[in-house]
């Protein structure tokens, strides 16, 4: 990993060390897209910006970052389009390993630019392409379903399992969407076409990590405690910050050419884009949204 962090910076070499260095300080609001816990949401608080939202489909997710939430702003949505945001809202956005568990990506995206200010940054993270891909655990639910279907049942309980991976009533199999079923990798420039696609340009990669995937096996089965636990967790930091391919992390802006390449492509169905909301700031959209149901 290349990026320097500040004293500051909350997190460990990581996708969140990485955006919170890149979020800017000061902002007017930020929208952190699959906010998952709202850790992340909640350690932006100190970068002084002025307006935190999270959204996440995720009930589960959602319930725990209210109860932690500390007054910030927790949505959730029944899917990842529309946004109940007006135009140009965020002055920052993140999008931190959710991209590759969605499958209306070039949609997710058209929206984000939509809500993003126009000199705004876009902070995107998602596992990266590379020599040991194939062993990222994500994929064994797809993979290996009845040794998946096992080991979850084992370490918890058919009920569970049923919840999460069969009837799981938020359009999920486990956290990847019903409909995509696949834990994606990208590369650098297969990340840079899909955000040029949707008018972003991408200003700076980095990445971490080169044999996490192996040091995620070990890590299970080591178990949860002991030194052989500890020296494994050692191994995956080290790892992360000596190298850049496991994880790949972008910053992207809107630019000019960017921007009128998307104006050329983007659709004008007001319904579908919620355009005609009445709101002047995430908080007030809430409310406006919540008035509608």
């Amino acid at each position: 990993m290349h990026t320097r962090f500040t004293s500051d910076n909350p997190f460990a070499c990581g996708r969140h060390a990485f955006a919170w260095q890149h979020v800017p300080a000061g902002g007017a609001a930020h929208l952190d897209f699959g906010c998952g816990d709202g850790r992340f949401l909640r350690a932006l608080k100190a970068r002084g910006i002025k307006c935190l939202v999270g959204v996440d489909v995720s009930r589960t997710a959602i319930e725990k970052a209210q109860e932690a939430s500390g007054g910030l702003e927790i949505i959730r949505i029944a899917r990842a389009t529309p946004l109940p945001f007006p135009d140009g809202t965020f002055s920052s956005i993140t999008v931190l390993d959710v991209l590759e568990h969605v499958s209306e990506q070039e949609e997710l995206l058209d929206e984000l630019h939509r809500v993003l200010a126009d000199d705004g940054v876009l902070i995107v993270t998602v596992p990266g392409r590379h020599m040991f891909s194939f062993l990222d655990m994500g994929n064994w639910k797809f993979r290996f379903p009845r040794l998946h279907r096992w080991y979850f049942c084992r370490t918890h309980s058919q009920a569970d399992y049923e919840r999460r991976y069969i009837r799981n009533p938020d359009g999920l199999i486990g956290d990847i969407s019903a409909t995509k079923r696949w834990h994606e990798h990208f590369s650098a420039t297969h990340l840079a076409r899909l955000l040029r696609y949707s008018g972003f340009d991408a200003a700076e990669f980095d990445g971490s990590g080169l044999f996490q995937r192996v040091l995620k096996v070990a890590a299970l089965l080591a178990g949860d405690t002991g030194p052989f636990h500890a020296a494994v967790n050692r191994c995956i930091e080290w790892d992360a910050r000596r190298f850049a391919s496991t994880n790949l992390f972008c910053l992207a802006r809107k630019s000019e050419a960017s921007r009128l390449g998307h104006i050329d492509k983007i659709r004008t169905n007001d319904d579908t884009t919620c355009h005609n909301l009445e709101a002047a700031d995430p908080q007030h959209a809430v409310q406006h949204t919540a008035a509608r149901q």
